[in-house]
């Protein structure tokens, strides 16, 4: 099944030898970590993973000196005193 799903997602089936065409069968699945490191290592893959940095945080615009326009408002010109306290949100259909 997943060999499959496989070939329909990148078009080569994962099961056929790139060089030969004959077909491959799974002979062991090797779950410990060690033993991992140590093929990738012998085969020249880099078995640790890439560095990731962090995400930055959003951006500080109160430090900003940008100049602010009419077009742009800082504050909303609603009153929130004026807000109904409950509001009745449902569905009537």
């Amino acid at each position: 099944m997943w060999a499959v799903l496989i070939t329909r997602i990148y078009e080569a089936f994962p099961l056929l030898c790139p060089m030969c065409g004959g077909q491959m069968r799974i002979i062991a699945f090797i779950t410990h970590s060690a033993e991992i490191r140590h093929i990738l290592n012998h085969i020249g893959v880099e078995s640790a993973p890439p560095h990731i940095t962090p995400a930055r945080g959003p951006p500080l615009w109160e430090g900003c000196d940008a100049p602010v326009d009419d077009g742009a408002q800082g504050e909303p010109d609603w009153d929130l005193a004026a807000q109904p306290d409950e509001v009745d949100q449902r569905v009537n259909w």
